[in-house]
């Protein structure tokens, strides 16, 4: 069973409400998980200073972009030397995950942190309470109950029901100074996640809720929220939390799954990386031989699903929203290309199709094979 309980404050300056959530359990030494440049252009440092006050605080982000095992080490190790009774996390969702990681691995008996990775059955203790405050709208990373991790360059999914913040805190305000770069990266993520739980085999008619109003308020809203109109943002900020809330039942499927080996070997932007082949699958998705369906509720099911998303576009067809995908992505400023120059060589070919994450691709209502992959891939060689 996937808990979704945590103490929700959404809104301009709902930061502020920190305070209750310190003497609600009376924390007297807290670790900040923030970024290393973000968490003071963001504004948020000197919101949090002034309300932390005297209060004992050490701050943690000496990680890189995606969580790696040796930042997690060091992050427990924090945990473990100084008796913290709060973590709160302030960023992106790289920095959400690490502090999700780092609370749930530190208060494991067995210091072997791989152990726990490969098979999060053997999680057993609850770690210290958890404030998760998002300054990207996008990850919905504060939603969920799991967390990415990277091993050898190799994308893993620690997940547990212990990983889910206790409590959310979700100030737009944060998001305001954002650069457009990343607001659309994030922006686009967002709606990926909340489309692909839409079709994942693991939907359900509550998570479909939580991604068909995410989906109709971020096609809304994204293009202004990206140019900087702070009432976008404001319900960018909402949506992206429900998307998250949507994956945090379905998970993502297969444009996830090919996006992690393109962040990693040619440096884009998570959510950029994910949209590059995301349009292509609203018409894998619904031009299928029957025996290619796996999700299992049948190929009548899969097809109205996609139908549902092609109203939610306004378009009629499977043809008409790949290219107002493409369109989108134009809009807000991302570039349809995984190289800035040039195409891609055979070899990377290769290493894209090599290292996609197949428990992300088992979500996906129809077989994604490694030819299919090649196919979409081609398009930028």
């Amino acid at each position: 069973m996937i808990l979704t309980n945590q103490k929700e404050y959404i809104g301009v300056g709902s930061i502020d409400n920190i305070k209750d959530v310190i003497e609600k359990i009376q924390a007297k030494k807290i670790l900040l998980v923030t970024g290393k440049r973000s968490y003071v252009h963001c504004g948020a440092k000197s919101k949090i200073d002034k309300i932390l006050n005297n209060t004992y605080k050490k701050q943690f982000s000496q990680f890189s972009v995606n969580p790696k095992l040796d930042d997690i080490y060091l992050g427990v190790q924090l945990l473990k030397n100084t008796k913290f009774d709060l973590v709160i996390a302030v960023g992106g969702g790289s920095v959400i995950d690490m502090a999700k990681l780092i609370t749930i691995l530190s208060v494991q008996k067995d210091g072997k942190l791989t152990k726990y990775i490969d098979n999060n059955v053997l999680i057993t203790e609850k770690g210290l309470p958890l404030v998760a405050i998002p300054t990207t709208a996008g990850t919905g990373s504060e939603a969920t109950h799991f967390s990415a991790v990277y091993v050898d360059n190799i994308k893993h999914s620690l997940s547990h029901n212990f990983m889910l913040p206790n409590y959310v805190i979700i100030d737009p305000e944060l998001s305001y100074n954002l650069p457009s770069n990343i607001a659309a990266a994030s922006g686009i993520d967002a709606l990926s996640q909340a489309i692909e739980s839409y079709w994942s085999i693991k939907s359900t008619q509550e998570s479909k809720i939580f991604a068909s109003k995410a989906i109709i308020l971020i096609l809304k809203v994204l293009k202004n929220a990206v140019s900087g109109d702070k009432r976008s943002k404001i319900e960018m900020s909402k949506a992206a939390y429900l998307s998250g809330k949507a994956i945090n039942i379905t998970t993502t499927t297969a444009p996830h799954a090919i996006s992690y080996p393109i962040t990693i070997y040619f440096g884009l932007q998570h959510g950029h990386a994910v949209s590059l082949t995301l349009g292509y699958f609203f018409e894998i998705n619904y031009n299928f031989q029957d025996s290619d369906v796996v999700d299992p509720r049948g190929c009548e099911y899969v097809k109205s699903v996609m139908e549902e998303l092609y109203n939610m576009f306004d378009v009629s067809s499977a043809l008409e929203c790949k290219n107002k995908w493409h369109s989108l992505i134009d809009e807000i400023g991302l570039k349809r290309g995984i190289k800035s120059s040039g195409g891609l060589a055979s070899y990377e070919v290769d290493k894209i199709v090599d290292n996609v994450n197949l428990q992300r691709l088992s979500n996906h209502p129809v077989i994604v094979s490694k030819d299919k992959i090649r196919m979409i891939l081609s398009n930028y060689e």
